[in-house]
């Protein structure tokens, strides 16, 4: 059957609403991070429901929305293993410097396979409710654009199924990714400085992560040649949902926040976008080959 988009992002917004509900009563002080004195993340959220509608209307004939039995099961375990691996490095003290919580997330990987290999709306789900989980379980309450962030990586990577050419993508996308990167890595030699926990903190050493991260995006354009399209198209894709996902919540917590524009790039973006590029680029594809593997061998 045809999936209505609109549907599965009521389903998102109803299980965020009952996670918050259920932070708020465990933990009334800690586990409510919800402030309804600022509507801002309301905007962001509808600002970003908006678009996937859009996206999906002038693309709606492809058979990248279709939603049946299967993609419902996968929704289900795309989410409780992002969520549940979110929560083991969440409660870990591998944490990032930054102007808000920011971990190591090699988990990132799970929401870029699950929308690669079945398509946008399960991508996004699995993002979003695995990133509610994930933070419900560690006590860190809900965050609405965060949770939109980490659906959109998902969505973004699902794109991959509009497009027929694989490698046409590939190479467009792979000059699209260094650009960003390298906009990021100018917005860091702008104001290196950023207030990281209260003090101000010099951000100019992630300089050579997002340069690790553009040379990964690179290599998966090469590699793939050898290495077949799937690796270099999981790469690029995952990266652009990354950086799209990430970008999309450090700019509405400008307003949010208030957060000055390089401080959300710099104290936010940065220190998210470029480790979780690297752990998508390393983990997505060999946990694409894994999968790969499994469905030739039962040949679902």
């Amino acid at each position: 059957m045809k999936s209505k988009i609109w549907s599965w992002l009521v389903v998102f917004v109803a299980i965020a609403a009952i996670l918050w509900i259920a932070s708020a009563m465990t933990d009334p002080e800690e586990g409510a991070q919800l402030d309804f004195s600022s509507l801002a993340w309301l905007v962001f959220s509808l600002l970003a429901f908006a678009a996937i509608y859009v996206v999906y209307f002038m693309t709606r004939d492809s058979e990248a929305w279709v939603v049946g039995t299967r993609q419902v099961v996968m929704m289900a375990i795309g989410a409780a293993l992002y969520g549940i691996f979110a929560w083991l490095f969440n409660a870990s003290v591998i944490v990032v410097p930054s102007v808000s919580l920011v971990s190591i997330r090699p988990a990132i990987a799970i929401p870029v396979l699950f929308g690669y290999a079945f398509g946008p709306v399960v991508g996004f789900f699995t993002g979003a409710v695995g990133n509610i989980l994930g933070d419900f379980l560690s006590g860190w309450g809900v965050y609405p654009v965060w949770d939109v962030g980490n659906g959109l990586i998902g969505l973004v990577a699902g794109f991959v199924m509009l497009f027929p050419d694989k490698k046409k993508s590939v190479n467009f996308l792979t000059w699209l990714i260094v650009a960003l990167i390298a906009l990021a890595v100018v917005f860091i030699i702008i104001e290196p400085e950023v207030p990281v926990w209260g003090e101000m903190t010099d951000q100019s050493g992630f300089i050579w992560v997002m340069i690790i991260a553009g040379v990964f995006a690179i290599l998966a354009r090469f590699l793939g040649e050898r290495l077949g399209a799937e690796t270099a198209a999981i790469n690029l894709w995952g990266a652009l949902g990354i950086i799209v996902g990430i970008g999309f919540a450090a700019f509405a917590d400008i307003w949010i926040n208030g957060y000055t524009f390089l401080v959300a790039m710099v104290g936010e973006f940065v220190p998210a976008a470029g480790p979780n590029i690297i752990n998508a680029a390393i983990l997505a594809p060999i946990l694409l080959l894994a999968y790969n593997a499994v469905t030739a061998r039962t040949g679902r």
